[in-house]
């Protein structure tokens, strides 16, 4: 691989550590480039090569679950490949009606986060997935975290208008992590440190204290 990839067991669990201790942020972005695509054949063999010679992954044409169809083989404007599922394609592209020899996307935003290390780990369809610094992981579900190299995204990715605190937050649902709660140790800190707001933080160490208590469980009848 020429550079020496740290090897992440747990990609989901590096995110998250990533993501709580702050040294990973994350971003909504939108793909706008136009790509080439065909279906193709059982059992074909993709290798994403990027442009400098690294190779990032590889990966074989299966049959989709969902449609009983073929994957489709995908080429970016920068060349590399990399295999979509049908159902999958079918609901992120459409023929681009200036020029029915390519596609664009019409699926929605997606949620990513630039890493500073280079790292190898288990893509979601099985193979190792080799991202060097720089580059990307796209948050679309806790077992869907895929990579996509810095020059690469810049070439088909641009950032929407949404703040990345809110990103944040949706990325910490679609994540699984538990919500921010209040400190009650900081509160009271807080409220000996700073007795004119005294009255507005003993609210909040209510507040704080009642997420202590265990919730009530009730009945479905």
């Amino acid at each position: 691989m020429g550079n020496e990839f740290k090897k992440v067991d747990n990609i989901l669990e590096y995110v998250i550590e990533g993501i709580e201790s702050g040294n990973l942020s994350v971003e909504e972005v939108a793909k706008f480039a136009r790509i080439k695509a065909e279906q193709g054949e059982l059992g074909q063999e993709v290798i994403t090569k990027m442009a400098d010679g690294l190779e990032e992954t590889r990966n074989t044409v299966k049959l989709d679950e969902k449609t009983g169809q073929p994957g489709w083989i995908v080429t970016n404007p920068g060349g590399e490949q990399y295999i979509v599922e049908d159902s999958a394609f079918n609901k992120k592209y459409e023929l681009d009606p200036e020029n029915n020899e390519q596609y664009k996307p019409k699926g929605g935003p997606v949620l990513a986060t630039q890493i500073n290390e280079d790292i190898t780990f288990e893509a979601p369809w099985g193979g190792d997935m080799n991202i060097a610094t720089g580059g990307y992981l796209v948050l679309a579900g806790e077992k869907d975290i895929y990579g996509i190299q810095k020059k690469e995204f810049n070439d088909t990715y641009k950032p929407t208008d949404k703040s990345k605190e809110v990103a944040l937050k949706e990325a910490k649902e679609v994540l699984g992590i538990a919500p921010d709660k209040i400190n009650v140790a900081d509160i009271k800190e807080a409220v000996e440190g700073f007795k004119p707001n005294g009255h507005i933080m003993g609210q909040l160490l209510d507040k704080a204290e009642k997420q202590k208590q265990p919730e009530k469980v009730g009945v479905d009848r």
